[in-house]
């Protein structure tokens, strides 16, 4: 029993530096933000922050400009990770030939995820810029005129869009492709001696061996991508008329540029909430295939 005892609080000694670091940068930030977001706090007002209850909370139901960024973020992690998982998930199977040249062009080919996605963003502003950018440079070449890649609202959100998946797709190709090498070559050997056609077994066999890891990267791309700003903020500043502007933007300007500070925090929370919610169903479905 003495043993045991001593064996428990060795663990604990052990384990609360790191617990105490994690609740010092992560669940403490988190809970003072449900404090401020429970009060009337605004840096621009001479008035001390008041008690509020759940009122920030309740104006989010009626602003239509917070339903917007949300429909924004919701389209943006939509068409950035689908096309980064299609695109990634056809470079892992071509990187995973044996071919002459294609490990050169794998190790070239994650470049851009060592990029900071500031530097990305400013990178493909000057090169989509209409005025001056690279891109239009080239399409004048052909005859075309140049195109508002940045000052037009669809064009605005593919423009955003493209950025993202030029920098993230190796991202993706690197975990199916570590996948891929991890799957044991005696079960599509199985498969092949059975009969079954490289059709099937890759829609019977593969398929299912990678749905694990091909979750995991959808929980981290979808959980990246809803808090990008980065390159809102370098290429199109929310722009044009709330077209880009997602969800963690409007809490920027809301906090850092009009300083208030308690509606800020109250969209931080829901985004919090979202963000965890949406990260529960997926890691369930790792966990337990069949759940809903």
């Amino acid at each position: 029993m003495s043993r045991n005892r001593e064996a428990k609080r060795a663990a604990i000694v052990l384990v609360s530096p790191a617990m105490l670091l994690l609740f010092a940068l992560n669940i403490f930030p988190v809970l003072y933000a449900v404090y401020i977001s429970l009060h009337h706090w605004s840096l621009a007002s001479p008035n001390p922050p008041r008690f509020a209850g759940l009122f920030n909370y309740q104006e989010l139901w009626y602003d239509g400009r917070f339903s917007n960024s949300l429909g924004v973020s919701a389209t943006f992690i939509a068409l950035a990770v689908l096309i980064e998982l299609a695109l990634g998930f056809g470079l892992a199977f071509l990187f995973n030939r044996k071919l002459r040249g294609l490990e050169t062009l794998r190790k070239l080919s994650l470049l851009p995820v060592m990029a900071m996605p500031l530097v990305v963003g400013l990178v493909w502003f000057y090169m989509l810029n209409q005025n001056f950018g690279v891109t239009n440079w080239v399409l004048s070449l052909f005859g075309i005129g140049a195109q508002p890649f940045l000052t037009d609202g669809t064009l605005a959100m593919l423009s955003v869009v493209l950025a993202d998946v030029w920098q993230w797709t190796p991202f993706v190709m690197l975990v199916i492709f570590a996948a891929l090498q991890s799957l044991p070559e005696y079960v599509f050997e199985a498969a092949r001696m059975d009969g079954l056609t490289e059709r099937e077994i890759f829609r019977r066999i593969t398929l299912p061996l990678l749905r694990p890891a091909i979750l995991v990267v959808l929980v981290i791309r979808a959980i990246d991508a809803f808090r990008m700003i980065e390159l809102v903020f370098m290429m199109t500043k929310g722009g044009p008329g709330g077209s880009t502007e997602v969800l963690p933007w409007y809490i920027y300007t809301t906090g850092f540029l009009s300083l208030d500070l308690g509606y800020a925090a109250a969209m931080a929370v829901v985004m919090i909430v979202l963000v965890t919610l949406g990260a529960q169903v997926f890691v369930r479905k790792i966990a337990d295939p069949g759940a809903a």
